[in-house]
């Protein structure tokens, strides 16, 4: 029987393991997750306190010594259990 979450994606996931910021309040609040998967329209990452998010923010993918940025992107959370969140970039 197929996957029908996997039917209802729009962009192939690619599996990562990359340290991230959640960056919110203007950039008075941060929150450290780890990058999970990543797509053209969105991403999944878990942490502790996900469910503090609000509906919008900046995520930062730090580089790989993870200390500078490698990227920052705009982005909805669309779900969240607490420990684990799903994200839409926002173009």
């Amino acid at each position: 029987m197929p996957d029908s979450s996997a039917d209802q994606r729009r962009s192939l996931r690619t599996r990562r393991l990359r340290q991230a910021r959640c960056v919110f309040n203007d950039g008075a609040s941060t929150l450290n997750v780890t990058l999970r998967d990543v797509s053209a329209v969105g991403a999944r990452v878990v942490g502790e306190g996900l469910a503090s998010l609000p509906r919008t923010f900046e995520l930062r993918i730090l580089e790989g010594d993870g200390v500078g940025v490698s990227s920052a992107q705009r982005v909805r959370l669309l779900w969240t259990d607490g420990r684990t969140a799903g994200l839409e970039f926002i173009a």
